[in-house]
């Protein structure tokens, strides 16, 4: 998006002074209707021209008349008793018509209390007064009579005609004044030319502003960072809806206007805009407010409020909808979301930078500003490495040669990259390379990646500028140390420099766009957004980084370290990269005010001298590890995390130390400890962790007595056989997963834990019991892989009712689980655990939040109670060996997705999963007795349905089935007749394995189906319909199919639509096909402009299914690989025909690069197996003929395409004998 100034009065640019030209008697109606009228389309805001009101003194009277004609859009004459007595008003009607009417614009004739035939056959007062003017003057009859013909043009135009008595004239008025107000087009706003990369977001933003009635006051808010182009979003969206409204204002730069002229100017802004009061006086804004109130009532009006930073400005000038009359639309553009959110605006959307395409678009419209502009597809051919030639492409021939024009699309390219998105900056780039060299152009970005351009700089730190000083020095701790850091980390660190205030803080950032959460979880902000706090930091001593208050870059920190040149101003360091010190060691000594210290990689001559005790955050990671100063003593250390090369026993003293601030303390991959020191001193410690302390042996008893410990993570120790017995009131998070020696439980004081939320022994495999706890508080319980459990944990009352996830799976000797309440319960894993013989009791059967639950290979299981599963989404039971029946369920069951019962005994299913009661309907088949319920209205959601290896189905109707696969299910031709028609809206149907000989034509009436799969279906002889959107058919080893079926599964018509993917057996190339060759490897042919659309066939007995390479599509000597089809592997019994089409979208690269222009392409198509025929069908619709050619187009020998033959004539034989077969 392009951003531009707009001037504060822009709703008035327009290329007319006057909206409307008002022509009437005086005498007549100047004090009465005309007035009124007048005074009516002023309210509306159309600008109305009126002689008595709007001429200067002084000016003559005609000149100035003509001039207001020739400057207004439409006019409008009111063609009142006395109108053609006048000569005055007969000059201006003839000026009017011949000034606007005949130049296209509107004239509207009112008839007010005469008759339009009296005007136009010069009738009764019109008709004496053209006596009277005829016998007044006889020499200038020409004159006359260019009045009669006005007068009678003027009669035959579309008017209004108000008659005495007939209706109220201000009703009269009110349809002038609508027909008027849909004939102006209002003044839209001045927009950039090229609005780049606007168009779904304005879409969007509309979207917002038309959700809810029409009749509805709505408004929407639209934030985002500096010069993300909020503005140019909210303008084209104005520009496009602006002819709807009644009145409509640009209020632009609210929070700088506001700054320098008042809340009260910005009122009577509004006030002459939308309403026409320009010389009202205000005296406060509360009296700004009321008389806005009452203006704007009645009044569809459209607002565009630009650049709003604070409440009491939304206040003034937008308090509320009730403000506005019914449909009015109110868009407002601001940094700060929060501010959106306090006035109540529910509508909000945040504006997106540009993609790299859009990006680059933008760069070169203001780098090149010509035709000769490259695309940012050639772009990507010259930075891969394309034989694109730019002498042979016109757009390009401004470069010369191919190497400045790879040099241009380098510098380029690196400029999105650096501008990440933003217009503003990629505005400023863009223009600075118009007329600059390449070597310039590297020049100027090197100088922006070291210090901003001071325009993107300025525009963005309005936001910087904006915020309270302990938030700037939260964005800046962000913004200069801490970008990429997960958030729970960052929390912990500005926690330990600002406490619990920090949270109000983040929250500030977060909505005025400073930072964001990226989808990985992390903390991140906007790449400029970082440089300008960064150059914020730099300004406070641009020559001195011993001066600044946060060091990141490596280079001046060894600077710094090295030269001693430290300094009271660094509050934090925080290295970006390695760093390598050679130095006197007592470089810490002048920083006294040092807060925090993060070095992860990093290696020093000798340990400091000093370490300030100011330190709030020690955290290292160096090889050798610092020892510690005798004198260092921080009290204030928050977080401490011992460096993994580091001696235990340096750190064995230092903790006898008392410390009631540390929060965080970590000895996480130290490879030498063997055991966890006495800790009793931190007594506030929360989050102790020892993760990958693969020689950690013992664990000090002072562990279990922290009384405010939250987390405690011992992952990984793989030698730690105990823990010491645990006494933590405040415990939240517990995980001892993977370490493998770990026999026993820790022994619980009272077995409290009750604040517990998490709980993980996942992987400890000798771990053969956990003793009886109270987890009234766990939401997460992992026990999966514990090989040596033989009993589920004893729960005290047996309560879990806040736990949402519980994962058992592969517990191989866990034999039962005891009765629990499980109120809260979401997924519940107990897969693989072999020795389960029943089913935990749930209290009530009560799982009725349960959403995800797999029993899949627990063999001994023979029963499931009864359940109540009112949100399970998906069911496992497969593999379950022992199991003879569907578990009896209690309720509704309508938000199943999926269902597998793969390898089991279960004869019949409960469907619908509702409170069934007889009659059911029994339907005989010659496999059985087959349920179908009488309540075909269940399954409504069900999305996906799989079952193997059963002979009894009781389908019901769904009509959010996508997926069915039900595979060597021995049910009847009869059944499967009327279960298709159960499922009509399924996409893609799996009936491979199965004995049916008729897929019958009630398939048809499958109208969404694509695909259909039917592998080995034996006996299948008929398929008697051909659902209407079927794109993919698999049929291999059907070979049963009979000829007129194939047939008809390649009728021309059906692929001619496009897009089909069919694998048929014992079948030959259709006759409707281009062009055929016999046996080889690969199919050639010629093209010229772009690639033809085409359909290929191969008849071969191998497969794709059963070879790992793709498709090779060779043109010009460039190889392309060609995905498509299924990547399961069958083994073909006989020959088979594949046909499908050539989808250029599965290409792994575009193809484009590698055509020649104006000349013939070689194409090669190498199947990667080999085939016996082949054949290429071209889409006449799509492409044209004379645009392919079989036989070499530059030989003047028409010698047939290259068939690769085989050495041997064994394939021929195969050929031979299997089309015997099928004759």
């Amino acid at each position: 998006m392009l951003h531009r100034s707009h001037s504060l009065m822009a709703s008035l640019t327009d290329r007319f002074k006057y909206d409307l030209f008002l022509s009437f008697r005086g005498e007549d109606t100047r004090h009465g209707f005309t007035g009124n009228l007048w005074k009516a389309l002023s309210d509306r805001g159309i600008h109305t021209f009126m002689d008595d009101e709007e001429l200067q003194k002084g000016e003559e009277i005609t000149p100035s008349l003509i001039k207001a004609i020739e400057d207004s859009n439409m006019a409008i004459i009111v063609l009142s008793k006395n109108y053609a007595s006048s000569t005055f008003c007969l000059k201006e009607l003839s000026t009017i018509l011949y000034s606007i009417k005949d130049k296209g614009r509107c004239v509207w004739p009112v008839f007010y209390d005469v008759e339009p035939s009296d005007v136009r056959k010069l009738k009764r007062s019109y008709g004496e007064a053209m006596v009277e003017h005829e016998a007044r003057d006889h020499s200038n009859m020409d004159l006359l009579q260019k009045w009669k013909n006005a007068l009678n043009q003027v009669a035959n135009l579309s008017g209004f005609h108000f008659k005495n008595g007939d209706e109220y004239e201000h009703v009269f008025i009110g349809k002038i004044v609508e027909q008027v107000s849909r004939e102006i087009i209002p003044a839209t706003l001045p927009v950039p030319d090229y609005l780049v990369g606007l168009e779904y977001q304005k879409q969007h933003v509309t979207s917002l502003l038309n959700d809810g009635p029409n009749d509805k006051v709505q408004m929407v808010g639209i934030h985002g960072i500096g010069g993300i182009g909020k503005t140019t979003l909210a303008l084209a969206v104005y520009n496009s809806i602006v002819h709807q409204f009644q009145g409509s204002c640009f209020l632009e730069k609210v929070r700088e206007n506001s700054d320098k002229n008042g809340l009260i100017h910005l009122q009577k802004i509004l006030l002459s805009q939308v309403v026409g009061e320009k010389n009202i006086e205000l005296t406060s804004v509360r009296q700004g407010i009321s008389i806005l109130q009452k203006r704007f009532h009645q009044k569809k009006v459209l607002l565009l409020l630009d650049d709003v930073d604070k409440e009491e400005q939304l206040e003034a000038i937008a308090g509320r909808s009730d403000w506005f009359g019914r449909g009015s639309r109110v868009i407002i553009t601001t940094r700060d979301k929060r501010l959106l959110t306090y006035h109540g605006v529910e509508r909000t959307y945040e504006v997106n930078g540009l993609n790299d395409q859009d990006a680059f678009e933008l760069v070169i419209l203001k780098a090149f500003k010509n035709k000769f502009s490259p695309s940012y597809k050639d772009a990507l051919f010259a930075q891969y490495g394309s034989l694109l030639d730019v002498n042979k492409l016109p757009r390009l021939k401004a470069f010369k040669t191919d190497e400045v024009f790879s040099g241009y699309v380098h510098v380029i390219l690196r400029a999105i990259s650096y501008a990440s998105g933003l217009p503003l900056a990629l505005e400023v780039i863009g223009s600075h390379f118009f007329n600059k060299t390449i070597e310039q152009c590297k020049y100027a970005l090197d100088r922006y990646e070291r210090i901003p351009d001071k325009k993107i700089q300025t525009i963005l730190q309005l936001s910087f500028d904006a915020l309270q000083e302990e938030e700037k020095s939260v964005f800046l701790d962000i913004a200069c140390c801490f970008k990429g850091y997960k958030w729970t980390r960052v929390e912990q660190i500005l926690n330990a420099h600002y406490d619990n205030i920090m949270k109000d803080h983040i929250d500030v950032l977060v909505e005025k766009s400073l930072i964001k959460t990226s989808m990985s979880g992390n903390v991140t902000l906007h790449d400029l957004i970082e440089d300008m706090g960064k150059e914020i930091v730099r300004q406070e001593s641009p020559e001195d980084p011993g001066k600044r208050s946060r060091l990141w870059s490596s280079k001046d920190i060894i600077q710094v370290l090295e030269e001693n040149t430290g300094t009271s101003k660094i509050e934090i360091i925080c290295p970006s990269s390695r760093i390598e010190v050679e130095w006197d060691e007592e470089a810490f000594k002048k920083m006294e005010n040092l807060r925090t210290l993060i070095i992860m990689d990093g290696q020093f001559t000798e340990s400091p001298k000093n370490l300030p005790n100011s330190l709030r955050i020690l955290e290292h990671h160096l090889y050798p590890s610092w020892g510690l100063p005798s004198q260092f003593y921080p009290r204030k250390l928050a977080i401490c995390k011992i460096p993994s090369y580091s001696t235990s026993f340096a750190w064995d003293d230092f903790f006898k130390k008392k410390f009631k601030n540390i929060r965080v303390l970590s000895f996480d991959h130290h490879k030498s400890l063997t055991r966890i020191p006495d800790i009793s001193g931190l007594v506030n410690l929360e989050e102790l962790s020892f993760q990958d302390c693969v020689n950690l042996i013992t664990v000090d008893d002072s562990v279990g007595f922290l009384g405010n410990l939250k987390t405690l993570r011992a992952m990984r120790c793989i030698k730690l056989r105990s823990i010491p017995p645990l006494k933590l009131a405040s415990l939240e998070e517990l995980d001892l997963s993977q370490c493998s020696c770990l026999e026993s439980f820790p022994p619980v004081v009272d077995g409290l834990v009750d604040k517990l939320k998490t709980m993980t022994v996942r992987s400890c495999v000798k771990l053969r019991s956990i003793p009886t706890l109270k987890l009234t508080s766990l939401e997460e319980l992992d026990l999966s892989n514990c090989f040596s459990l033989e009993s589920f944990p004893l729960v005290v009352d047996g309560f879990l009712g806040k736990l949402k996830i519980l994962l058992v799976k592969y517990c191989r000797n866990l034999r039962s689980i005891p009765p629990l309440r499980l109120d809260s319960l979401e997924k519940l894993d107990l897969s693989h655990c072999y020795s389960l013989e029943s089913f935990p009791t749930v209290v009530d059967g009560l799982l009725d939040k349960l959403k995800f639950l797999s029993m899949e290979h627990c063999v001994k299981l023979t029963s499931i109670p009864s359940l109540r599963l009112t949100s399970l989404e998906r069911f496992n039971l497969s593999h379950c060996l022992s199991l003879e029946r569907f578990p009896k369920i209690l309720g509704e069951m309508n938000n199943i997705t999926e269902i597998h019962l793969d390898n089991t005994l279960i004869q019949e299913l409960p469907f619908p999963f509702q409170n069934l009661t007889p009659p059911q309907t029994l339907y005989q088949c010659n496999c059985g007795v087959v349920y179908l319920s009488n309540r075909a209205a269940v399954m409504s959601k069900l999305a996906e349905f799989t079952i193997q290896a059963e002979e009894k189905v009781s389908p019901m109707q769904s009509s959010h089935v996508e997926y069915i696969c039900l595979r060597n299910c021995k049910f009847s031709d009869e059944y499967l007749s009327t279960g298709l028609m159960l499922f009509t809206n399924v996409k893609e149907l799996h009936l491979s394995d199965n004995q049916f000989k008729i897929l019958p034509k009630s398939i048809e009436k499958c109208h969404f189906l694509q695909r259909l799969v039917l592998d080995n279906c034996e006996e299948l002889q008929e398929i008697e319909g051909i659902p209407p959107c079927l794109k993919t058919l698999s049929a291999l080893n059907c070979k049963s199919l009979t000829s007129p079926c194939k047939s008809k599964l390649l009728n021309q018509e059906l692929h001619e639509a496009g897009n089909t993917w069919f694998r048929l057996p014992r079948t030959r190339i259709p006759e409707w096909f281009d062009h055929q060759c016999l046996a080889g490897l690969s199919i050639s042919f010629w093209f010229r402009n772009k690639f033809p659309v085409i359909a290929l066939c191969v008849v071969s007995p191998s497969t794709w299914d059963d070879s790992r390479r793709p498709v090779r599509v060779i043109i010009n000597g460039d190889t392309f690989f060609y995905r498509h089809g299924e990547n399961k592997r069958l083994s073909p019994e006989v020959y088979h025909l594949h046909l499908f089409h050539m989808q250029m979208e599965k290409l792994n690269n575009n193809m484009d690069k590698a055509l020649l222009e104006n000349k013939w392409n070689h194409a090669e198509v190498d199947f990667g197996f080999p085939f016996m025929y082949s054949g290429i069908h071209v889409l006449k619709k799509k492409s044209n003929m004379k645009d392919i050619q079989f036989t070499n187009p530059d030989k003047d020998d028409n010698i047939e395409l290259t068939q690769y033959k085989r050495n041997s004539d064994s394939l021929v034989s195969v050929i031979a004998s299997d089309v015997d077969k099928c004759e």
